[in-house]
């Protein structure tokens, strides 16, 4: 039989998670490389978790509804005009029996587009598993994620979709020589094509890692445990050390979860 008993209810158990996801902070990932339909890129990206309700689902099951992921994602594109546009030719000029040789105008070099900033909120809900483990002095209940849930991203990606066109764009403008406003029209005409689906299958990938090993840390105490407090300067404290920690969710009337602990002295 445990020695200790706790237990939290679905109200308590989505406060102890929103109290976990703000110590998570802020995780980072990058650099990395990709590609938005023709173009190569270039990115680094962070997220930050908030929000969700817990469901809790006997007998090792906790549901977090709703969950928030607010990214950031440095984006660094690469145009190659060669790939995107036919060289520009100026055909042969015949007089009588003189004819120019044709005159090809060269491609100018790779253009870069540096650091297009793009950031939204998606939602996802997960199932998550109970996890306590002893770590060094501490021991820790985390809730790990069962499954790769799928990220439901919002209006904002059409907004991050025009931001990058305008980059794009000006990109093309500013450094495609006389292939410049062909360039941009090109651009204008791939992006629509590509449209918000396309900006989610690339955002997807980068996005999808943060969650994919996503864990929690809701509980955690020193295995050294002070059982009775100190009464004075000749009366210390009382240390027990935990020997063995458990969480549940159990099925009662409202579904609690349910942390035990043995002790010894």
């Amino acid at each position: 039989m445990p020695d200790i008993t706790a237990a939290a209810d679905e109200s308590a158990a989505t406060r102890l998670l929103g109290i976990a996801e703000a110590a998570l902070g802020t995780q980072k990932s990058g650099p990395g490389t990709g590609s938005l339909g023709p173009f190569s890129a270039s990115y680094s990206a962070q997220a930050s978790f908030s929000g969700g309700a817990v469901n809790l689902k006997p007998p090792n099951i906790i549901e977090l509804a709703g969950c928030n992921l607010a990214y950031s994602v440095s984006v660094s594109f690469t145009l190659d005009i060669s790939k995107l546009l036919p060289q520009i030719c100026i055909p042969p000029i015949c007089i009588l029996n003189f004819c120019t040789p044709q005159i090809c105008l060269p491609y100018p070099p790779p253009i870069t587009v540096p650091s297009v900033n793009i950031g939204d909120t998606v939602t996802f809900s997960a199932d998550f598993h109970l996890n306590p483990h002893l770590v060094g002095p501490d021991w820790l209940i985390d809730v790990k994620i069962n499954s790769i849930p799928q990220l439901r991203f919002g209006p904002g990606t059409a907004g991050a979709l025009a931001t990058i066109g305008g980059a794009l764009v000006a990109a093309a403008l500013a450094e495609g020589g006389v292939y410049g406003p062909a360039l941009a029209v090109a651009l204008g005409l791939l992006l629509a094509a590509i449209g918000v689906a396309g900006l989610e299958g690339f955002l997807g990938p980068i996005l999808t890692p943060f969650v994919s090993r996503l864990t929690f840390t809701i509980y955690e105490q020193p295995q050294l445990y002070p059982a009775i407090p100190a009464a004075g300067p000749f009366d210390p404290v009382v240390d027990v050390t935990i020997t063995a920690l458990d969480a549940v969710v159990q099925a009662t009337d409202k579904n609690e979860l349910v942390i035990t602990a043995s002790i010894a002295g």
